[in-house]
């Protein structure tokens, strides 16, 4: 005997793809939804929190002690290292030439421009400028009396408070003259 073949009209059938709709979603899409979101959590969370990391860097010690040596630097650089007499102070009150700098200290903390840099002012830079032996570095030597090859070093330590933070080191040369 046959089986008769029945078919459903086209409006039943959207009555139920309808009624499914209403229910709401499946438990297959409920768990694709949980999973995108726990994702997208777990990735902000470890971006916010290399971030932080990094931030704490930047905010604290060695990056801001090596920001204002760079200062120093920077002024040594665009200072001359000799002057005519009567040539104004180009950095503070007593620096006229690049040799000035030595044993100078600022606090607060000056820019290359010679600006306060207000967001310091428990900060303080050392300078000192001293001639090294080329074959050793680490030693200070005196150039009246030092018969070998020398270097002028440029040392900026930083300090926060009365703690040293940092010490940062330059070689100078002397610039050439333009004429």
């Amino acid at each position: 005997m046959h089986t008769p073949i029945t078919t459903t009209p086209t409006s039943q059938r959207t009555a139920v793809a309808g009624s499914r709709r209403q229910r709401g979603s499946t438990f297959a899409e409920l768990m694709i939804a949980t999973l995108i979101l726990g994702l997208t959590i777990v990735g902000s969370t470890t971006s916010l929190t290399t971030s932080a990391t990094v931030y704490n860097y930047f905010a604290e010690g060695a990056h801001e002690a090596l920001m204002l040596a760079q200062e120093i630097h920077e002024a040594a650089i665009l200072l001359p290292w000799e002057s005519d007499p009567g040539d104004p102070a180009v950095y503070g009150p007593d620096v006229v030439t690049f040799w000035d700098l030595h044993d100078e200290e600022f606090n607060p903390p000056r820019s290359a421009a010679y600006a306060v840099v207000s967001s310091h002012v428990n900060w303080t830079q050392e300078v000192e400028i001293d001639f090294v032996d080329l074959d050793n570095p680490t030693v200070v030597v005196d150039p009246d009396v030092f018969i070998g090859e020398m270097q002028v070093r440029l040392r900026v330590t930083v300090l926060q408070g009365q703690v040293e933070v940092d010490a940062f080191e330059w070689w100078m040369t002397e610039p050439e003259d333009d004429a």
